[in-house]
């Protein structure tokens, strides 16, 4: 891949943003919920499985027709998020590597598995406003990640395939939505690229700063 206009589709939670949420701690909750309305079988099948958070949520949904512990459910998650992001924090030249990037001629694009309420907390917080063109949420798919109905959005909106697409992100989610989606992904992390739920992927590249990304795209 060149240094031609490229669609560059950023997570935002511990990749522009690193937050303080308790994502232990979520998954915990919700498996208890789960634990009122399943079977012993069930929860010791579900509490050996890798979920996503959301896929919890959803699990919740399918199983209490009541709803009661869906919204409740949701409540949980929420407040976690907001706490988590109470002590976040950017990292140092995140903010210009995004500048430069945009100013070299891509399309810079937030797509996050937070809520629209968070998120857009976040970049009025944090003044990341300017660098988007877009920014697609949870609540804006009906699929969220590792499904790659985001990424497609992303890829109709902008006109960009699959050789012009880089999902740059920092856990297994983010990992397998490129997969699925079959675009190049940058893993943001000290140690090697999150194993996914079927295979280890091959990263186009492990950055530790944001400033790697202008010696791949701003030549």
């Amino acid at each position: 891949m060149n240094s031609a206009q490229l669609l560059l589709i950023f997570d935002m939670d511990g990749t522009l943003i690193q937050s303080d949420i308790d994502y232990m701690g979520v998954r915990d909750g919700l498996r208890e919920l789960l634990k009122d309305i399943v079977s012993k079988e069930e929860y010791f099948e579900i509490e050996g499985t890798i979920y996503t958070i959301l896929e919890l949520v959803q699990l919740i949904k399918d199983k209490d027709p009541s709803n009661r512990l869906h919204e409740k459910a949701w409540k949980m998650v929420e407040n976690h998020e907001l706490e988590g992001y109470e002590k976040a924090f950017v990292e140092k030249d995140v903010v210009n590597s995004l500048e430069e990037l945009k100013n070299a001629g891509h399309i810079l694009v937030i797509y996050t598995n937070n809520s629209r309420k968070l998120t857009d907390y976040a970049l009025e917080k944090y003044n990341f406003n300017h660098l988007f063109e877009y920014v697609l949420t949870r609540d804006d798919v009906t699929n969220s990640k590792p499904n790659p109905e985001g990424i497609y959005k992303l890829m109709e909106k902008f006109q960009k395939n699959e050789e012009t697409t880089v999902f740059i992100g920092d856990s297994w989610v983010d990992a397998e939505t490129a997969l699925n989606a079959d675009i190049d992904f940058i893993y943001f992390g000290s140690e090697g690229a999150p194993g996914t739920r079927r295979k280890k992927i091959e990263a186009k590249a492990i950055i530790g700063s944001m400033t790697d990304l202008l010696q791949m795209y701003c030549k």
